[in-house]
This record gives C-alpha cells, structure tokens and sequence, in this order.
C-alpha cells in the first residue's frame, strides 16, 4: 500500500492571513485555523479548540490574502509537514503546520470570487 499525507480542516481563522515575500519573490501566506470539538459528558458539554498553522504558496497565498479575513470559515486540504529550528536558547524545537494545496470559503457572506476554490497548487 502506498502512503498518504494528506490533512483535511473545517474552521473558522483566527486573523487576516500574514502574507509576505521570499527573498526570491515567492508568495507566502500563513494562516492561524481554528477547529473546534464538543465533548457531551453527563451533566456538561466541553468545547475544545485546536489551532492550525497553514502555510500557502505562490498565486494561492496572494488569494487568500485578499479573499480571507478574520472569522471567515475555510476548508483546507493540504499535507501535514514538520520542520526543526533551535530558539534563543539554543534548544531544538519542532513546529508542524499544513501545506494548503487548495483553500474553499465556507463563509455564509461570499462573493463570487470566494464560492468556489481560491486556487489549487
């Protein structure tokens, strides 16, 4: 069997996506998703919430940029990728974040643009 790396989010964002240039001239964006899951133990209901890094390249990155803002729900298909970089203190830290290859608006208030697929690596 072959192996999949592939990550599938519904949520909302937490911020207007950072979008920045590479010292080539890349496009970059980064994106802070929120996903939320409810627990129904006896008697009470908890609401747990995971934060999402998405990273988007290229023409996808300036889309979203101008498309996303705060509070929009987005579906994000993309593959799960890690990379280790040492602090101030010289420690090793290992961040994990999305590598979006298609970004859908699920936001109610859409306009036309933001119906369908942003684009698609």
């Amino acid at each position: 069997m072959a192996d999949l790396n592939k990550v599938l989010l519904i949520g909302r964002l937490g911020n207007k996506p950072e979008l920045h240039k590479t010292q080539s001239g890349t496009a970059v964006a980064r994106l802070r998703v929120a996903t939320s899951h409810t627990t129904h133990a006896p008697g009470s209901m908890e609401k747990d919430t995971e934060w999402h890094t998405v990273i988007v390249f290229d023409k996808l990155a300036e889309q979203c940029s101008q498309f996303l803002d705060k509070g929009k729900l987005v579906y994000v298909e993309g593959a799960l990728r890690s990379h280790t970089w040492k602090n101030k203190e010289g420690q090793e830290r290992t961040d994990r974040e999305v590598r979006a290859h298609h970004v859908h608006v699920l936001s109610p208030r859409q306009t036309q643009a933001e119906g369908a697929v942003l684009a698609a690596v």
